[in-house]
């Protein structure tokens, strides 16, 4: 009889055990999904010139935070990235950025960052680059 019950309390024990590492990841996935960004400006120093498939950008500020960290001069590594026209709503390609002009850069709030100078921005911290 003892064998029984405790047959009975390592299954159902097993199986709650069970239902909470489940639950547990549908919880990680959702908050992936709705990980935080924050919207920068910046000016195009050159585009692929100094890193190839790299933005170069100077005074790339965030638009509202001001806890949000702000660079001097960084690089956006673009491989995957969309770079978007804003009047037209296409993909453009990012020879068609010249020096001087302005765009509008999403990234993953606390975005992995390089502490070399420039700094870079791998592509998994961008989520989007307007012009």
């Amino acid at each position: 009889m003892k064998k029984l019950i405790l047959c009975f309390l390592t299954t159902a024990l097993l199986s709650g055990c069970g239902a909470t590492s489940s639950q547990a990841s549908v919880n990680s996935e959702v908050s992936e999904n709705e990980e935080a960004t924050v919207l920068y400006t910046g000016t195009v120093i050159d585009s692929g010139e100094t890193h190839e498939g790299g933005l170069f950008l100077s005074d790339l500020v965030p638009v509202e935070s001001s806890e949000a960290a702000s660079f001097d001069e960084v690089i956006l590594l673009m491989e995957g990235v969309p770079l978007t026209d804003l009047s037209s709503g296409e993909n453009i390609p990012l020879s068609a950025l010249e020096k001087g002009d302005n765009v509008t850069v999403t990234l993953v709030e606390h975005a992995p960052t390089t502490m070399s100078i420039p700094p870079q921005i791998p592509g998994m911290g961008i989520v989007k680059v307007e012009k």
